[in-house]
């Protein structure tokens, strides 16, 4: 075997198995979102609901950001109550009624995924389109206000508790 062979062996032996690992969860986030928007299209929460989401997530959004202001971040805090209100609506109408647990632990696992998601363009987004309230142009752009590439993970999970416990149990 000569050396430029060994070094291609060498190559796709390791590059076989990150792309096995993007593939498999490539499929399981396309199966994942495929039953949301299955279960999503059946369920239609409340107006009612929907805006105590909002105002959750503008209130979640104040705690994370006084949060990082304590850090010595430079913050915009409209962007902020904007980005938090409109994460708040597909909190309450795609996440919370899936996710187990009182509403502190499941306020914490939104935080959570938002935080592992945000290499893809975060959680939430891509769940807005299966909102009900997405046919209003309003919510897209309150999820669209904000720069979350730059929150940490406390700041996330901080951010999903406040939001949780502001949003309560489901009804």
């Amino acid at each position: 075997m000569s050396p430029e062979e060994s070094v291609v062996e060498e190559t796709i032996d390791e590059v076989a198995p990150f792309a096995l690992n993007r593939a498999v969860a490539t499929a399981l986030t396309a199966a994942g979102a495929t039953a949301l928007r299955r279960w999503a299209g059946r369920r239609r929460p409340p107006a009612s609901r929907l805006l105590r989401g909002a105002l959750a997530g503008a209130g979640a959004a104040m705690v994370s950001t006084g949060w990082r202001a304590f850090r010595g971040e430079d913050l915009d805090l409209a962007d902020a109550l904007l980005l938090g209100a409109g994460r708040g609506v597909v909190y309450t109408a795609i996440l919370d009624p899936v996710l187990p647990g009182p509403p502190a632990l499941r306020g914490a696992l939104a935080g959570a995924i938002e935080y592992m998601a945000t290499p893809w363009g975060g959680a939430f987004g891509p769940l807005s389109s299966l909102t009900p309230a997405q046919k209003l142009p309003v919510v897209g752009a309150l999820l669209e206000a904000g720069d979350e590439s730059e929150d940490s993970f406390v700041s996330c999970v901080l951010y999903g508790l406040a939001l949780g416990l502001l949003t309560g149990e489901s009804d």
